[in-house]
């Protein structure tokens, strides 16, 4: 019977079984294809059996499908073929194929840039814009109100008394 076999990041793996003309593959358990990894989306793709061949088709999912680290919207199903689902990598196994104790995850690899954006550590300290605000304490600037203030009575207290006096300034 053709089938998925599956291996997630973390390393859990497995064999979807593929017994019926349709079936839809995701994380949410109303799928008939279930694969419980974060990085696969709750209704990821539908598989659709034609009478010849095997087509997998993502739903609009939001980590996608890939071949090859490519983006697709459609994947044909042969025999050996290596896709993934979000982060999972799977392979297509038909009709008679390689028994599924000899399977081996395809390995991807994953190159860091030497320089640029991406190639420097992620530093959450420097962050700004997010969360919330922070009020700034204020440094002294209410005994510079109050000083002003003071001095303004002051002036107008001097003024007072000085046409009180008769003293014309």
């Amino acid at each position: 019977m053709p089938r998925i076999q599956f291996t997630t990041p973390d390393g859990a793996s497995g064999a979807l079984e593929l017994d019926a003309e349709r079936m839809t593959v995701g994380r949410a358990d109303d799928n008939q294809l279930i694969i419980a990894d974060d990085s696969v989306s709750s209704h990821h793709g539908e598989v659709v059996f034609d009478g010849s061949s095997w087509t997998l088709t993502d739903l609009g999912s939001t980590n996608g499908t890939k071949i090859g680290g490519t983006r697709v919207e459609q994947v044909s199903l042969s025999p050996g073929g290596a896709f993934q689902l979000g982060n999972v990598n799977c392979v297509f196994v038909g009709d008679g194929e390689v028994e599924e104790d000899a399977y081996s995850a395809p390995t991807i690899s994953v190159s860091t840039p030497s320089s640029g954006y991406g190639s420097q550590p992620y530093n959450g300290r420097m962050r700004t814009g997010f969360g919330p605000k922070v009020k700034q304490k204020n440094q002294g600037s209410g005994l510079v109100l109050t000083l002003g203030v003071l001095g303004i009575l002051a002036c107008g207290a001097a003024v007072f008394f000085a046409n009180q006096m008769g003293v014309t300034p």
